[in-house]
């Protein structure tokens, strides 16, 4: 689909932003994208160019949105990704000329930057070291931030630009009553790095302290057969709920537990936040920014089912503490780090080259 871009003088007048989004099949970076491309599109500043795979989520909202759509052949992505420095001259994007590019993957910025006056680099996980070839990389979290000084030797201009969270629920979810037992649960993609293993193991130590405590892990996925045999042998008693929606979860359970190993950013952390459930969380990168280091909420070491279970333990026999955290956790998803404004402030000040307003990440 092409569509002309300067099909009049205020598009013309607008920087002709190319948004560079390879990924056809990965749920969580297609709702990245989404995101960012809702932001461009309701301030209107850009005329927006989207190169994605043919038939991708994509391809299709270009479509809808009357955008121009240059579709990315499997070919032209495994050569950007071996020889970028050949990408624009052994394609069509010779002809093209844009303002600044958007790109998602590290991989592209080298190419892109062939074709663009400025390359915007997003990480979206913790390789900051794909990005040496952008102007400008924008990192979910302040670790990243800190590690890119420490392995790029002349890093490029990084902002930590954590994406918003719209916040759903009204009210702290009760507690139960006092002599009802409590429930403790998880949510995970069933992937591996999801941390499920140690979530399981924890719930076997905890049970024996806290008999009546009950285990609740949600969600779907590859490992599921997997980590279901696991429970049959350890910790037969967890109920596996299969998919749950935010507010089904947040019925079910009253502390929720983030296991993960590797979590850049967790939007099921931000969710039950929301609802204001008492949680805990190991030390990835992005748990440690969203529970602002151990001060919102329990933070505990990656892998380490026991020091899962002893924190839990300590909330298991002080309910008023639980309240505390739980209050905290809803008042920390509503603060200002958060907000959908500030996000789209600071993306379109480093789309157009300008000083970033001040963030309190």
């Amino acid at each position: 689909m092409q569509v002309d871009a300067f099909s009049n003088d205020q598009t013309a007048q607008r920087p002709r932003l190319l948004f560079f989004a390879p990924e056809r099949s990965n749920s969580a970076i297609l709702r990245a994208y989404d995101l960012y491309l809702d932001v461009l599109l309701r301030d209107a500043q850009f005329h927006i160019t989207i190169m994605a795979p043919n038939g991708s989520p994509l391809s299709k909202r270009a479509k809808d949105s009357h955008l121009t759509f240059h579709p990315l052949s499997e070919f032209a992505r495994k050569l950007l990704l071996r020889t970028p420095q050949l990408w624009p001259i052994l394609t069509a994007t010779r002809r093209w000329r844009f303002d600044v590019a958007l790109s998602h993957v590290g991989y592209a910025c080298r190419g892109l930057g062939a074709i663009s006056t400025r390359v915007v680099g997003i990480c979206h996980d913790d390789a900051i070291e794909d990005y040496s070839a952008a102007d400008q990389v924008a990192v979910l979290t302040s670790t990243v931030a800190d590690f890119a000084a420490d392995i790029l030797e002349a890093p490029p201009p990084i902002e930590i630009l954590p994406p918003p969270y719209i916040c759903q629920f009204n009210a702290i979810t009760p507690m139960p009553e006092v002599k009802a037992p409590l429930r403790i649960g998880t949510s995970a993609s069933f992937v591996t790095g999801d941390g499920l293993g140690v979530f399981i193991h924890m719930a076997q130590l905890l049970k024996q302290s806290h008999p009546d405590v009950e285990f609740v892990i949600a969600g779907a996925g590859p490992t599921e057969h997997d980590m279901k045999e696991l429970a049959d042998q350890i910790a037969p008693f967890i109920d596996f709920a299969g998919p749950l929606s935010v507010k089904e979860l947040a019925e079910k359970i009253d502390i929720y537990c983030l296991p993960s190993r590797e979590a850049p950013y967790s939007l099921a952390l931000c969710e039950m936040m929301d609802a204001g459930l008492a949680c805990v969380a190991t030390c990835t990168n992005g748990a440690m920014d969203i529970l602002k280091g151990g001060m919102v909420a329990p933070l505990v070491p990656i892998d380490d089912a026991f020091m899962m279970a002893v924190q839990l333990q300590e909330l298991l026999d002080d309910r008023a503490h639980i309240e505390r955290i739980k209050k905290a956790c809803f008042e920390r998803i509503r603060e200002e780090d958060f907000l959908e404004d500030q996000f789209a402030a600071r993306l379109h000040a480093m789309l157009l080259g300008e000083a970033c307003p001040s963030s309190g990440w």
